[in-house]
């Protein structure tokens, strides 16, 4: 078996009985292939009875990630994948080992029986509440890898500094043998431009890029517009409304909203972010989200668009006229929860910043999802004091 050093420190974890064995770092550093390759050979050395769960936000991700590695790690040893299946293409048993696959995106779902490890793949991008109800029934070690591009539960909860972790760090470099000529220059590309970021003094996206994905350090961006939000389960018990920010290159943003008034939350859902549609497309994907006859707040400019879709049944208004800042300085006001799986809206509020602090002008790209937050949020708390002055 070819492996990494990830690997031999995963293993060494698992072997000194640590509960949470955690893989943080960048791209490509082997870190969901070693996990695997350590449940491999537990198999291998094993002669218990033993159930392994691999979980992760979707079947997709995991067909497209964590399946198929398996496999690859099957084959190379000589075992054919559908030759062990046992629920195709789920589910294996090798040796006396049960290792799953599972995806899960309601608590109920984690509500199931007990396993004897279980493996979280890309947490950063699972609930908080599912991933609890897997942990508390699970009865060895729980190994743990993601991107360190924002803080989530794991940072909020203490996992890392608990006395029960053992926390490997990783970069490409340790993987560097197993990577082609391609990624190799992609990654000295992204450093380049990272490092004439910082020279310029204008720490934005390749400056984060480089520090997540090509370091494996925890995301940070200079300048940054809002410190207050953090990756959260979206609150369907409360009342909620859309905000949408039309595109033509750019994406089409449809984001769910809801206020919680007494707490001073705000939570964020994605529901749409896609590039391309005309006003028909767009209004059959708005109403396959289940929109109901709920308000939705739209881009003002875009008479044409909101004269269509209001056409269509939708409950659609466009936002009043104000000035952006005002709303940006509403927005910072609330503790700000955006659902997991909302990943293009967390990249957004992950390298929003100022491009002139002093004179309180925002970056006016990636924006998209920000910009309907905007819309349907100001318009929800209905702030009279807002300038109407310049385009919202």
């Amino acid at each position: 078996m070819n492996v990494t050093r990830i690997y031999i420190d995963t293993l060494r974890a698992l072997l000194n009985n640590k509960r949470y064995i955690i893989n943080k770092g960048g791209s490509r550093s082997s870190k969901t292939f070693s996990e695997l390759q350590v449940f491999k050979t537990i198999a291998d050395h094993s002669k218990k009875n033993e159930v392994n769960t691999i979980v992760s936000h979707s079947l997709p991700h995991l067909k497209g990630g964590a399946i198929r590695d398996f496999d690859n790690i099957l084959i190379s040893e000589c075992i054919e994948p559908d030759s062990i299946r046992i629920k195709n293409p789920y589910e294996y048993k090798l040796g006396s080992q049960i290792i799953e696959f599972v995806s899960f995106d309601k608590i109920g779902k984690a509500l199931g029986g007990a396993r004897d490890r279980l493996f979280i793949n890309e947490a950063n991008k699972m609930p908080f509440a599912i991933c609890h109800h897997l942990m508390q029934r699970t009865t060895g070690s729980i190994f743990i890898d993601y991107n360190p591009s924002h803080k989530f539960w794991i940072d909020d909860n203490g996992y890392i500094t608990n006395p029960e972790s053992e926390v490997i760090h990783s970069t490409f470099l340790d993987n560097i043998q197993n990577l082609s000529e391609g990624q190799i220059y992609d990654f000295k590309q992204a450093k380049i431009k990272a490092e004439i970021e910082e020279a310029n003094d204008n720490k934005g996206y390749w400056f984060n890029w480089w520090r997540v994905y090509g370091l494996g350090l925890d995301g940070i961006v200079e300048g940054a517009i809002f410190h207050n939000w953090k990756v959260g389960e979206f609150d369907n018990s409360l009342p909620h409304s859309y905000g949408l920010d039309f595109g033509s290159r750019d994406p089409d943003a449809l984001i769910k909203c809801a206020i919680d008034r007494s707490k001073n939350k705000i939570y964020l859902k994605e529901e749409i972010y896609t590039t391309g549609l005309s006003s028909g497309q767009l209004l059959c994907e708005i109403k396959s989200k289940g929109v109901d006859n709920k308000l939705i707040i739209a881009d003002s400019q875009a008479t044409r668009t909101i004269t269509d879709l209001k056409l269509g049944g939708l409950n659609i208004r466009p936002v009043i006229k104000t000035m952006i800042v005002e709303g940006i300085k509403i927005m910072q006001d609330w503790e700000i929860i955006i659902d997991p799986e909302s990943i293009n809206l967390i990249r957004e509020f992950t390298n929003y910043v100022w491009l002139d602090r002093k004179g309180e002008i925002p970056s006016d790209t990636e924006n998209h999802g920000i910009d309907a937050s905007r819309y349907i949020i100001t318009t929800i708390l209905n702030h009279s004091k807002l300038k109407k002055t310049k385009l919202i």
